[in-house]
């Protein structure tokens, strides 16, 4: 992750932590999480493709004052296949809408970070808006939901280009009985593009717990 995205993301946790601080005397409800996903990466530039896999471990920190949310997540893992391997490092900080209870906006940058031994760094960075939605399958215990997002500024530092990205995040979450507590279980699929063809595709299964205060 680039030094401008990491001052971002220290900024916004600050702010997190100080609300959290302030919780009592303000409708600020803050909620944290952390999960572990499967990722699959397939690189692919002209005929020549790279397929990849591995384990990441991921942390959220989601914040609310009425219509207003703010939300904070950073992973990081390793990926390989026989022949390559590759760290990776993602995160996103974004504020948001929340324009009816089963709806919301979302304005921010996303940013994915691979890092192969001996190279330097290739970094996709976009600023994105995107829209989630949620409702219940069984009203109060268990839920669907699903996230589209478009970047509509992007760029990769190696080759240094503009770059165009987009994803979906869906999947099911259940809240568990007297606790304030979630289990989520999402599928995901992100995909930047460069104008030579160049293009990383990632899509992965996750699990997370998330507590929300009540």
């Amino acid at each position: 992750m680039n030094r401008r995205l990491m001052l971002a993301c220290v900024a916004v946790a600050g702010t997190l932590a100080v609300t959290a601080r302030l919780h009592a005397q303000s409708p600020w409800t803050v909620g944290f999480g952390a999960g572990a996903a499967r990722e699959i990466l397939h690189s692919r530039f002209g005929s020549a493709q790279t397929r990849l896999s591995g384990s990441l471990l991921s942390m959220e920190a989601l914040a609310t004052r009425r219509r207003f949310v703010a939300r904070l997540r950073y992973g990081q893992g390793h990926v390989r296949s026989d022949t390559a391997a590759r760290d990776v490092v993602q995160g996103e900080a974004l504020v948001g809408y929340q324009a009816r209870p089963w709806l919301a906006l979302w304005l921010g940058p996303r940013a994915r970070t691979f890092v192969a031994s001996g190279l330097s760094d290739r970094r996709w960075l976009f600023w994105s808006g995107a829209l989630s939605a949620r409702g219940g399958i069984f009203p109060g215990r268990v839920d669907g939901f699903g996230e589209l997002w478009q970047g509509f500024s992007g760029s990769v530092n190696r080759p240094a280009a503009s770059a165009s990205g987009r994803g979906v995040e869906f999947g099911l979450e259940a809240t568990l009985p007297k606790r304030p507590l979630r289990l989520r279980l999402s599928y995901l699929i992100e995909q930047g593009r460069l104008d030579d063809g160049r293009r990383d595709t990632v899509e992965g299964f996750a699990l997370a717990v998330r507590y929300v205060p009540r």
